[in-house]
């Protein structure tokens, strides 16, 4: 545990530790059952607020930003709750004469809300990641022609003379994969494994080009072929 996770629990013990000596120093004749319930409810409006100092609710690591996703129904929930249970706690302390098992059940009904309250924010930061998932797989076929192309350039990059139509095309077919949209379904899945496979021939091809000039004619055609075909195809 670093210094700042040690700061920030002392802090949380020291604010508990203030709502506590509270209560009990301004309880003024309040039966002892009713001061731990209201005791027991700040600690628990405390920590929701508190615990999004000590463990950030939005985690910039986390490429999915499923937390983001869900962070207003998390915020929602929480003032929502916090909003009724103080309201209540003054009302039936100052206003009305609420018996305690009266409170008791009413804190615990909104408690309940509560956790399902947050409930419902896992369940949609749980959303978020599924979707960001089904779309990283959706990409996976795109991303790796890109790293073919890559793989290609680097290998262009050692050698010289090659002809300025081959540069020129491979340029174009690199600057065209960014019109590609995401798509899952076994044809486009195909037309992706066609298209790495084909640029890594030409990869080893080039290596003697007049030697294999007219083959890596062909699989430029080919891939041109294959990119018009697959950039066709949408998500789904």
């Amino acid at each position: 545990m670093n210094v700042r996770k040690i700061i920030l629990w002392l802090l949380l013990l020291f604010g508990e530790a203030v709502i506590i000596t509270a209560f009990i120093l301004f309880k003024d004749g309040t039966p002892n059952n009713i001061l731990i319930l209201n005791i027991v409810v700040s600690s628990i409006i405390y920590g929701a607020f508190f615990i999004d100092i000590l463990v950030p609710w939005v985690n910039f690591n986390d490429e999915s930003h499923r937390r983001v996703g869900s962070l207003g129904v998390r915020w929602f929930v929480t003032l929502f709750y916090a909003s009724i249970a103080i309201v209540l706690m003054v009302a039936a302390n100052t206003c009305y004469e609420v018996t305690f098992s009266t409170q008791l059940i009413i804190h615990c009904g909104l408690l309940f809300l509560f956790m399902l309250g947050l409930w419902a924010a896992v369940h949609s930061s749980d959303k978020v990641r599924s979707v960001y998932e089904q779309e990283k797989a959706h990409r996976s076929g795109i991303i790796e022609m890109k790293n073919a192309m890559r793989e290609l350039k680097d290998k262009m990059n050692e050698l010289n003379d090659l002809p300025d139509y081959f540069i020129q095309q491979i340029n174009t077919l690199e600057t065209n994969l960014r019109f590609i949209s995401p798509a899952n379904n076994h044809e486009a899945h195909t037309l992706e494994s066609s298209f790495v496979e084909i640029v890594s021939d030409i990869k080893f091809a080039i290596s003697d080009f007049s030697m294999n000039e007219e083959q890596i004619v062909n699989h430029l055609k080919k891939l041109e072929r294959i990119y018009q075909n697959r950039r066709n195809i949408y998500s789904n």
